[in-house]
């Protein structure tokens, strides 16, 4: 039962940091609020334990002296301007007295006695037996006529404005209480959003190191971490630069000593080594500059021009392709990293499969959705997502030719990622595959 109870318990408590916080700050406030409130009801509405209280003894005294000077047939007026709300006075005598008197009651009656002075009798009397509920006290004035306050059933009202008050002050609890959690995590966001950026911009917008001292030394050190990382990803693309320039004059020495060995397939094989090395080379320096050459330069871009000059440079040179996509659509983007990811899709797409086409689609809610589908073998689906790791190929063999060079998806995955997209795959029914690239508005 108590496990159950904690699965219950744990899927009823919220995921968030902010509804946490927020449901255990207000529920605190609520609870003191009520308990404050319940103790000043409690003293203003409860029960009055008139018995002990040196007031009503003096209240009663005075009350009493008052009839004892005034004329017998003039006290029936003077009762209701003595009388309380939970008492009254009554010219009559009757009941029966309490017997034993119990210790607090016993105090409080010779108290009353003192108090009323001598030629007054006061006795605690009750009026509705076996019950006792309904009690007074019976006294004789000096010239022996029975006079009995009667206690009264304390009336509890409570004002109009009373509710209304009470739920301001719970809104005003709601509210304070959210902008304490919402200030309180506001930096816990800001370093959320500057961790999610971080992988697709290196060179983002530090974090502001101020407000409250943890809040400002962890931004320091996030903002340390960064410029480390950005700094190291930065050498090793100048090395890889570096190498990758070094590595072009010895391929084109090896090329000229080829052009030396005539016509022969030996000749052919060396010159296609070669070229799979440099556009190797090339893959990877692109691979590793992918994002550093976008920076910040964007701009509003016409996707359908765009695509369109693209298909028409794989038209001219005798590739099949098909594009279907709206016009006027634009997008805030990097065209030149846009175009390097639509280029790897379509090469992909003619590579492996045929019937390839183009398509846009820009709805205004869910944002812009570009498509390259071909009819081909497509991938397996576990190899759906494996295909992005770069130099992942599913073709088993070391061949160039079928299998590639396992960098393509790398680099349009890298780009989609920079240009703030989401790049998938999917199978499509009938076969073949289609890459969805999406851009959110």
């Amino acid at each position: 039962m108590s496990a159950r109870f904690r699965r219950m318990a744990a899927r009823l408590w919220p995921d968030s940091l902010f509804r946490r916080l927020a449901i255990i700050l207000f529920a605190g406030l609520l609870a003191a609020h009520v308990l404050s409130f319940g103790l000043v009801a409690l003293n203003v509405f409860g029960p009055s334990n008139e018995l002990s209280d040196e007031y009503f003894m003096r209240y009663v005294a005075t009350g009493v002296a008052i009839l004892d000077r005034v004329k017998p047939e003039e006290r029936p007026a003077w009762l209701d301007r003595l009388a309380r709300p939970t008492y009254r006075y009554v010219l009559k005598g009757g009941g029966e007295v309490f017997e034993p008197l119990e210790r607090r009651r016993e105090v409080f009656m010779a108290g009353l006695r003192s108090e009323l002075g001598a030629g007054h009798d006061a006795n605690s009397v009750y009026f509705d037996p076996p019950k006792r509920s309904k009690s007074g006290i019976l006294i004789h004035l000096k010239d022996g006529n029975p006079l009995t306050i009667e206690y009264l059933a304390r009336r509890t009202v409570i004002s109009p404005w009373l509710p209304a008050a009470l739920a301001v002050q719970l809104c005003l609890l709601a509210f304070f209480t959210w902008v304490a959690v919402k200030l309180a995590t506001q930096p816990l966001a800001r370093l959320e959003r500057a961790a999610n950026s971080l992988g697709s911009d290196l060179r983002g917008e530090l974090l502001p190191e101020d407000g409250p001292q943890e809040v400002a030394r962890a931004a320091t050190a996030f903002n340390a971490m960064q410029r480390r990382i950005a700094e190291q990803v930065a050498e090793r693309i100048q090395i890889l630069a570096a190498i990758s320039h070094d590595l072009q004059t010895p391929i084109t020495r090896m090329r000229l000593r080829a052009d030396f060995l005539g016509d022969s397939d030996a000749k052919e094989k060396l010159q296609g080594d070669l070229q799979e090395m440099q556009t190797l080379v090339k893959q990877g320096l692109a691979l590793a500059r992918g994002r550093d050459e976008i920076g910040k330069q964007r701009c509003q871009t016409d996707l359908h021009a765009l695509i369109d000059s693209l298909v028409c440079d794989y038209s001219d040179a005798g590739k099949p392709l098909r594009f279907a996509g709206e016009r006027e659509v634009t997008i805030l983007t990097h065209p030149q990293a846009l175009r390097r990811i639509m280029i790897n899709l379509i090469d992909n797409g003619l590579k492996f499969g045929e019937d390839v086409e183009v398509a846009i689609d820009a709805q205004r809610s869910n944002g812009i959705t570009i498509t390259v589908s071909d009819r081909g073998p497509g991938i397996p689906d576990e190899h759906l997502k494996s295909v992005f790791l770069p130099f992942y190929r599913i073709e088993a063999s070391r061949n160039r030719e079928t299998g590639g060079t396992g960098l393509g998806l790398a680099i349009a995955q890298q780009l989609a990622s920079a240009l703030r997209g989401t790049l998938t795959l999917a199978n499509r029914d009938g076969g073949g595959l289609e890459a969805r690239l999406e851009f959110s508005s």
